[in-house]
């Protein structure tokens, strides 16, 4: 949300996405960004909820709802172990 929000540089993501959720999220930032005409959100967001739900000992899907002061939106995300590490390989943000 901080990225779609021109608060925070994708690349400071890219060790924790897959290169597929990375390049949607990229298309998507320049979108929203456009629409704003490059501004930035006005406040930081806040995490209003999660939600998480184990599917096995390497795999984990978790959904929140954001407020980025303009927005309240829905995020979702599968994360799977990579490496020793944890990897988004799915993200929808609403």
């Amino acid at each position: 949300v901080e990225v779609l929000g021109g608060r925070r540089p994708l690349a400071q993501l890219a060790r924790w996405l897959t290169p597929g959720v990375y390049d949607a999220l990229q298309v998507r930032t320049d979108l929203t960004l456009r629409v704003r005409r490059g501004r930035p959100t006005t406040r930081a967001p806040q995490v209003r909820r999660v939600r998480t739900c184990a599917v096995d000992p390497h795999t984990l899907e978790a959904s929140a709802v954001v407020d980025d002061g303009a927005v309240v939106r829905a995020v979702a995300v599968r994360l799977e172990s990579h490496r020793g590490a944890w990897r988004a390989t799915v993200l929808e943000v609403g």
